[in-house]
């Protein structure tokens, strides 16, 4: 009859259409129907990596169109052959070249009907998602090696998920011992005597396992544990892994930004941390946005700097500890080798508080610290038996005879290379090599390395393994938004699927951030998926997370990321800009430490862009500007590589604009500054003044008055301190005062004006105006109600008074003094304010606390390398020692004195010098002509600077030598 093969052509039809659909929804191309057959690809002509596991679902799935077709008339019997090579196709595309098409057609000729037969070059990519069964070898046309049939069947996926995640909850081999130390630290923490561990050892070691383990053995007790991650190129964020913590426990990130301190008080009883509001506000006082404008001029002026830190870190352990009298805490702190410094002080000061607490403070790191306080735990490679009982409990069965052997001598011990070892060859167990081939699978695998298993890991989850690359050039840590972002074209259910597929085979985790986010279970597997990239395409996906970093109002990674991820694609000004602003945000926390790190890049960066770029110039002073503030900071305000930093930032400045120069005077006031001596800072000074005199901006010009009339007194050139003064203060404007006292020493300048002023005009001998602008100075000081100018102002009254001889009004001023600075941190201005008050209480009496107050105070001061007036220190040093009956050691210091004044070019007490180095001459019998030539130099000096007031003190000295 004509309709049996009208209706067979329809079925065929309709077979090709629904068997074209099947392959176009796994990505396949069909090449050709041919009658009843065809022929498809898959990788063609779009490149897929998990072309090979798309060809064998689609093959199941068209065995699925002759099931449904059983019960019709019209029955249907698929032979399916697949392989997997390497082919060339014609321009056209209609010519193929290849071993794969012809291998898959004489496999389909082999097969049974409603079968599939699989190559084994398909079967060794798609084992990880399919089971396969030998069928048989058998010898085919055009082929001289047997070759192998496998017919796969679809693994169930519940049971491969169990399978992942026991696993992954596998108890911890041969850690009897460790594990042991960590639970008797915590029965002793619970009973009130905590202590601090560090767990040391490379990576991949089982450092994050054996803490797990442990913290899974708490979990029947009444605890609180909190683990806090260190992550790589975050080293410059201060204090990371404490504000990712609190930016859980508030949920949003503005309540820190903003120092909503009710917010955060409220967030932290809700979490059962009671605190005071003190430690709150110096918390928010952290965390606050500032203006990154004020970096750039931060000194480190007393090192109220490292105060504010101390006070930030101690706050810090209230807020941690504070839950530790009612419920035992366990602290980690993992991978503690890339931890900033402001949380490497945090840990510090956790281990210190723990013996007189219940809590237990454990750190993992790849790298010894020096800890005085904490018990170091070093972990090294398992031994055989713990290898051996590793591998028994990764197979299902008994493993087959020589694998554990094998397997520890490749691993040496590490448990992770042994484990993903074992979870290698199980996979490959069932495609029936005799253990007698091990190395050869290798081989095979191209496995070398702990780095080729994780791999072949990834390899293994198909089509997720992009995400996964995707997801390690984010870094560690991750949020599926970004990486949606970056999977373009694929929809929210694709990347939803593979992040659950990576989850159950233990590639990634939850991560314990915000909703949303993941991370790589150990560094070592992102790092994997990181190298599997080739360059090309990671510098790409780095320009995509730039492009988008850069187009945010507000980068949604953290500045330091920022920077890397533009450096990584090459956008050196982008990332020289995020690494700015990363060590701007450092900077104004005192986090001088991280700021540097984040330099380091910043000098990278400006390096590498062009120098047409019109933003070069810009860059550059902006990394000179806060490398010489971070410069100054950690290695003293007269270190060599401060000075250096600012001699460059001056040759490129003298060079720009005077609207360039107004907008970087802080280079100026730098280079001012780190000047190694009084005579250089005050030809700098005068520079200083010149080249701002024709600037528009009046407080850029006081400034210039401010350097001016700061080193002018020093150098005794008091007519030009006192100008200097005049000029600047017709310039003052209390409002902007408020911004710059910040900017410039750490005080008001018109609270400096007044004071060099009031002793200037001291020594040039009028009175009157010495006392109006002391008292005006210590007025407008108060007025301020800013700890910086007032400890400056009662500074100057007290070097007024000691010079007038006022020994109590100088003892009680040192006392004012010492009670604010103690307040607010100023070591340097406390250990003046003992100095005078020691010297005072010395002066007007022989009581020991005099002696011993002044000693703590010079001894403090030397070693903080603070001293700027080392002649009259020096002075009060040796009278001390005189009326200790000590009078040669006293002109020992005085004649030292001298030296460094003549040398240095603080000049304006060198008279003075020469003066007391006559008296101490006369009380040791010295030759008169000594004691003459001494008072005619103190005379000569005086005169010279017009300083009259010493000049009258030194003449009366020399009219008494008979």
């Amino acid at each position: 009859m004509r309709s049996e093969p009208e209706k067979f052509f329809r079925s065929v039809s309709a077979l090709h259409q629904s068997a074209e659909t099947i392959i176009k929804k796994h990505g396949g191309f069909l090449h050709q129907r041919l009658g009843d057959g065809g022929c498809c690809f898959f990788g063609y002509p779009d490149q897929s990596e998990d072309a090979a596991e798309s060809a064998v679902q689609a093959s199941l799935e068209l065995l699925g169109i002759a099931a449904s077709t059983k019960k019709t008339r019209t029955a249907f019997r698929l032979r399916i052959g697949v392989a997997t090579g390497l082919v060339v196709f014609s321009t056209q595309g209609d010519e193929i070249v290849g071993t794969a098409p012809v291998l898959a057609a004489r496999l389909q000729a082999e097969a049974e009907p409603n079968s599939v037969l699989v190559a084994d070059s398909t079967v060794q990519l798609t084992r990880h998602k399919f089971d396969y069964t030998l069928v048989r070898k058998a010898k085919l046309k055009g082929f001289e090696e047997p070759v192998a049939l496998w017919r796969p069947q679809e693994r169930d996926r519940s049971t491969s998920a169990l399978s992942s995640f026991n696993e992954w909850d596998r108890p911890i081999r041969g850690r009897e011992r460790e594990l042991a130390a960590l639970s008797s630290a915590w029965n002793s923490a619970r009973d009130g005597k905590g202590s601090s561990i560090t767990v040391v050892g490379e990576a991949g070691i089982g450092k994050s396992r054996l803490i797990g383990e442990f913290a899974r053995s708490l979990s029947q007790t009444s605890h609180e544990t909190l683990i806090f991650q260190c992550g790589r190129r975050l080293e410059s964020q201060p204090l990371h892994p404490f504000m990712s913590f609190l930016e859980r426990l508030v949920a949003e990130p503005s309540v820190l930004k903003n120092g909503e301190s009710a917010a955060l008080m409220q967030a932290l009883q809700t979490a059962g941390r009671d605190v005071d509001a003190a430690v709150v506000d110096t918390i928010l006082s952290f965390t606050s946005d500032r203006s990154p404008a004020t970096s750039r001029n931060i000194r480190a002026s007393d090192l109220s700097g490292r105060a504010f830190r101390r006070k930030v870190i101690e706050a810090a352990s209230d807020i941690l500890t504070c839950k530790a009298t009612g419920v035992p805490t366990l602290l980690v702190f993992e991978d503690v080798h890339w931890a900033d410094v402001m949380t490497l002080e945090l840990v510090d000061r956790l281990g210190s508080l723990a013996g007189k607490l219940p809590i237990l403070v454990v750190q993992t790191s790849r790298i010894r610290r020096s800890l005085a306080l904490a018990t170091e735990i070093e972990l090294s490679g398992l031994a055989s038996a713990a290898v051996r009982d590793l591998v028994a409990s990764v197979w299902p069965e008994r493993p087959p005879p020589g694998l554990s052997d094998f397997i520890l001598d490749q691993c040496d011990g590490m448990p992770l290379y042994a484990e993903e070892l074992a979870n290698f060859f199980l996979g490959r167990q069932p495609l029936g090599k005799a253990s007698s081939e091990w190395k050869g699978l290798l081989l095979e695998g191209g496995v070398s390395s702990l780095n080729d298993l994780l791999s072949a890991r990834l390899a293994a989850t198909g089509s997720a393994r992009r995400a996964a690359q995707l997801a390690s050039v984010i870094g560690r840590e991750f949020n599926i938004s970004l990486l949606t972002c970056l999977l373009e074209g694929v929809s929210r259910q694709t990347v939803d699927v593979a992040i659950e597929r990576l989850l159950s085979q233990g590639i990634i985790e939850r991560s314990s951030g915000s909703r949303g986010s993941f991370q790589f279970r150990h560094v070592l597997t992102q790092e994997a998926a990181y190298s599997s990239l080739l360059k090309s395409d990671r510098r790409r996906i780095h320009r995509r997370i730039a492009d988008l970093l850069i187009g945010e109002g507000e980068p949604s990674l953290p500045a330091a990321i920022a920077a890397w991820q533009c450096a990584e694609a090459g956008l050196h000004d982008a990332a020289a800009k995020f690494a700015l602003a990363a060590a701007e945000a450092s900077v104004l926390r005192s986090a001088m430490h991280e700021a540097s790190v984040s330099l380091e890049l910043c000098a990278r960066e400006v390096n590498s862009v062009s120098q047409r770029h019109p933003d070069r110039t810009e860059l550059a002073l902006g990394l000179f500007e806060l490398q010489g503030v971070v410069a100054t900071a950690l290695e003293g305000e007269g270190s060599e590589r401060a000075r250096r930093v600012y001699s460059r930032a001056m040759q490129l400045l003298k060079k720009q604009s005077s609207a360039a120069r107004v907008k970087h005077f802080p280079v100026y006031w730098g280079w001012w500054f780190t000047a190694p001596n009084i005579l250089t800072q005050q030809s700098r000074a005068r520079i200083l003044v010149g080249d701002m005199q024709a600037v528009e901006d009046q407080e850029t010009r006081l400034q210039s008055y401010h350097c001016g009339w700061a080193t002018s007194f020093h150098a005794g050139e008091h007519d030009f301190c006192l100008d200097c003064v005049a000029k600047g203060l017709d310039l003052y404007d209390p409002e902007r005062a408020v911004r710059n006292r910040a900017f410039f020493g750490g005080h008001d300048a018109k609270v400096c004006g007044l004071g060099e002023s009031a002793l200037s005009y001291l020594l040039l001998n009028d009175a009157d105006a010495s006392e109006n602008a002391i008292r005006q100075c210590l007025e407008w000081a108060t007025s301020t109600d800013h700890a910086g100018s007032m400890v400056h102002a009662l500074y100057y009254a007290i070097v007024l008074r000691r010079c007038q001889g006022r020994y109590d009004d100088v003892h009680a001023l040192g006392e004012q003094m010492l009670s604010l600075a103690e307040r607010h941190g100023l070591a340097a201005s406390q250990a003046r304010a003992n100095m005078y008050c020691g010297w005072a209480e010395l002066m007007t009496s022989f009581a020991e606390r005099g002696e011993e107050r002044f000693q703590h105070g010079l001894l403090l001061q030397q070693q903080l390398g603070t001293d700027d007036n080392f002649s009259m220190h020096s002075d009060m040093h040796a009278q001390v020692l005189q009326r200790l009956g000590k009078p040669a050691e006293a002109l020992a210091i005085i004649h030292n004195a001298i030296n460094v004044g003549r040398n240095s070019g603080q000049r304006f007490w060198l008279a003075e010098l020469y003066r007391l180095s006559a008296r101490l001459r006369r009380d040791l019998n010295d030759p008169p002509s000594l004691i003459r030539r001494d008072l005619t130099r103190a005379v000569q000096i005086a005169d010279a600077q017009g300083a009259a007031w010493i000049l009258a003190r030194a003449e009366w000295d020399l009219g008494g030598i008979g």
